[in-house]
């Protein structure tokens, strides 16, 4: 029974999800030389994710969203793939998909932690801020780091 599914797997069919499995409902497969996000049609973000970098992902693309997901709510008239992700009572917020390079994707997330551990160093040296905080709360049990 196993390798009749797998054989009939291996025909082009996309993979299996078994009926009564967690999925997760925006989970895509990797596209290769690329990460992916979703981001919220709200405030500007998707203008700019496209300012930083990021392009929109083609339905072609979208693989392991399957294709109920990828069609349903979906109003684009466009190649972007979207999913209602909220429907509040003012407006009805749409997640669109978008992929940015792994290299640059990379930089962005080494330049960020970079800028967490200058915060973290501060902090550990009791200057949040480039401030000196003098008397400050020092958990009971735990010592202060100077």
């Amino acid at each position: 029974m196993a390798n009749a599914r797998k054989q009939e797997r291996s025909k082009g069919k996309s993979k299996r999800v078994p009926f009564g499995g967690n999925r997760q409902k925006l989970k895509v497969d990797d596209i290769p030389g690329y990460v992916t996000r979703w981001f919220n049609d709200v405030d500007g973000r998707v203008e700019r994710a496209l300012d930083a970098g990021y392009e929109f992902v083609t339905p072609e693309e979208a693989e392991g969203l399957g294709q109920g997901q990828l069609h349903q709510e979906n109003t684009d008239l466009g190649s972007k793939v979207s999913k209602v992700v909220s429907r509040g009572t003012d407006k009805v917020v749409r997640g669109v998909l978008m992929k940015i390079k792994k290299d640059w994707y990379d930089e962005d997330q080494a330049t960020k932690e970079q800028r967490n551990r200058m915060v973290d160093d501060a902090l550990r040296q009791g200057r949040p801020g480039g401030n000196e905080v003098e008397n400050q709360y020092v958990p009971k049990g735990h010592r202060q780091i100077i």
